[in-house]
């Protein structure tokens, strides 16, 4: 029962893994966003050192998207920047205008408008950066796909037999 339960979890959050991989993927490659949201979350891979450190290289930050007036001091959130998407923290506010800065850089970023920040970092996951970024090239996804199949199908091949043998006592 315990190891059913295990597969089950275990099954859902790569099927989640795969669901929000295969959605990030069309939304970018259609241009839609260049940070997408699923059911409200987003994560971002950090590829600086600008936060440490509080968020390392390779550390995933998931983002929930809050109300714009909830923002304040201290958040750590990711903003839209030229080019690439920035999780910063927030060092004032005024009105709609951010001033955010990485906690390890001198000088503070241009400033930004409330509108332009996807979310707030609720959670940093050290070092699956390097899992992430594997799942998400091809091999990566075909290696994730085939564990979701062995776990659901191999379940049922590993407790065929005993349900044979169960019945024919």
């Amino acid at each position: 029962m315990v190891k059913k339960i295990i597969s089950v979890v275990i099954a859902t959050l790569l099927g989640l893994i795969l669901i929000g991989n295969i959605y990030g993927l069309v939304q970018r490659k259609t241009g839609q966003t260049a940070f997408p949201m699923f059911l409200g979350f987003g994560k971002a891979i950090v590829v600086s050192g600008s936060m440490a450190p509080a968020i390392k290289v390779n550390d995933i930050v998931i983002v929930h998207q809050v109300p714009q007036a909830t923002y304040k001091k201290g958040d750590i959130v990711t903003y839209q920047s030229p080019g690439y998407p920035v999780t910063h923290r927030i060092q004032a506010i005024a009105g709609d205008t951010v001033i955010a800065k990485g906690d390890a850089n001198d000088a503070a970023d241009q400033p930004i408008k409330t509108r332009d920040i996807y979310g707030k970092v609720v959670l940093t996951l050290p070092k699956i950066g390097y899992l992430l970024r594997w799942l998400q090239e091809p091999l990566g996804l075909v290696v994730l796909v085939a564990g979701l199949i062995a776990i659901w199908e191999g379940d049922k091949w590993l407790t065929l037999p005993r349900e044979k043998s169960k019945k024919s006592r």
